[in-house]
C-alpha cells in the first residue's frame, strides 16, 4: 500500500468530518459507518473506508508514539524498539532499539512500560 502525502491525509480528514458533521448523530454514531454513507451518498470521489496506519506513518502505531524516543548516535534518526529482542549471541531481551536507517541495535532489560515510565512525552520537554 502506498504512503499517504500531507495533502492526500489533509483531505481525508476533511471527508470524514464532513461525514461525522452529516450522518451523526442522527444515523449512526459509528465513524465507519457515517464515512461508508458519505461515499456512497456524497462523494465526489471515492476513498478506500479503513486506512492502516502504515499507509500514513509508514509503520504500524505502538504506545510510545507519545513519547520523545532516543536517537541513533549514528543516524540522528528516531530509533524504533522491539520487544522480545533476540541478539547476535542468541541472548533474549526485554526490548532493543532499532536504528531503521542503519540498523544498529541497542539491546536493554526495560520493558515497554519501563521505558514509558523513563521517556518524556512528546510535547513537554
Amino acid at each position: 500500500m502506498k504512503k499517504m502525502t500531507f495533502d492526500e491525509f489533509q483531505k481525508r480528514a476533511e471527508e470524514v468530518a464532513k461525514s461525522l458533521k452529516i450522518f451523526t448523530p442522527h444515523f449512526t454514531d459509528n465513524v465507519t459507518v457515517a464515512f461508508e454513507m458519505y461515499q456512497k451518498i456524497l462523494a465526489s470521489e471515492e476513498m478506500p473506508v479503513h486506512v492502516s496506519s502504515e499507509a500514513v506513518f509508514g509503520r504500524t502505531m505502538t504506545p510510545l508514539d507519545d513519547y520523545v524516543r532516543p536517537k541513533c548516535p549514528e543516524e540522528g534518526t528516531e530509533l524504533r524498539l522491539r520487544v522480545g529482542a533476540v541478539d547476535a549471541d542468541g541472548k533474549k531481551w526485554e526490548t532493543a532499539w532499532i536504528c531503521p536507517v542503519c540498523a544498529a541495535e541497542y539491546y536493554s532489560d526495560k520493558t515497554v512500560e519501563g521505558w514509558m515510565n523513563e521517556l518524556p512525552k512528546r510535547g513537554s520537554v
